[in-house]
């Protein structure tokens, strides 16, 4: 019984770990992509593609940390690493995209940004 357990704990990791690797690969793919040709594209499908991005940041981390076997949400410090990556990420799209992006979406992203200002205030004074 506890060979079984053990096969299904590897089996599950393994899993994990494939996982992992296939986020990874995505999200450094479609950051080149986006790199390359920040100069040409519709502009909302740009904005769709950094939505993905802050998700699959999100999942990698979530991933690692169950294969290191946290919780992330129970570490504040993970939280708030997370936390000003992501709003460093779009303060740089914000800044280097400032003229192209339409005024709606703009709005949309400074107010994320200031909702991550206040949360990282928070984090850092329950720290």
């Amino acid at each position: 019984m506890l060979e079984k357990y053990s096969d299904e704990k590897f089996e599950k990791k393994e899993r994990q770990l494939e996982n992992l690797e296939n986020l990874v690969e995505n999200h450094t793919r479609t950051e080149r992509h986006l790199e390359q040709y920040s100069h040409i594209g519709n502009r909302e499908n740009k904005e769709n593609a950094r939505d993905k991005q802050e998700i699959r940041e999100r999942q990698i981390l979530e991933l690692e940390n169950k294969i290191l076997g946290l919780d992330s949400n129970e570490i504040p410090e993970v939280q708030l690493e997370n936390l000003k990556q992501r709003y460093e990420s779009i303060e740089g799209y914000i800044e280097n995209n400032r003229d192209s992006i339409p005024q709606d979406i703009l709005e949309q992203l400074e107010e994320k940004q200031n909702n991550r200002r206040i949360q990282i205030k928070n984090l850092e004074y329950k720290g």
